[in-house]
């Protein structure tokens, strides 16, 4: 029993060690402030997608109708690349959407 109890308070206190300073420090009364974009900035971000993905949409019309698999790869290529600009967009727009 006297090993039980100092091994229950080391583990109370190894749990608040990991509890993150604004965990102790929140107030539900004053709720933080959601992320919030500029009109500027959503017009030119949607714009972009847009374009991005309609080369997309053109990209896989094109790997359609290609009947070469080594001319397919190279549009592969480009499909991915064209992906990798349109996600962190897409995530971006998702997570100010998600705010309001």
């Amino acid at each position: 029993m006297r090993i039980a109890i100092p091994c229950v308070l080391l583990a109370l206190l190894g749990g608040c060690a990991v509890v993150p300073h604004s965990a102790w420090t929140f107030d539900p009364t004053r709720p933080q402030p959601k992320p919030a974009l500029a009109v500027a900035d959503a017009a030119g971000l949607t714009d972009r997608m847009a374009q991005l993905q309609l080369e997309r949409n053109e990209i896989r019309a094109r790997i359609a109708s290609e009947p070469s698999a080594v001319a397919r790869l190279r549009l592969y290529e480009d499909l991915h690349g064209v992906g990798m600009q349109l996600s962190p967009l897409e995530r971006r727009l998702a997570t100010f959407a998600s705010s309001r």
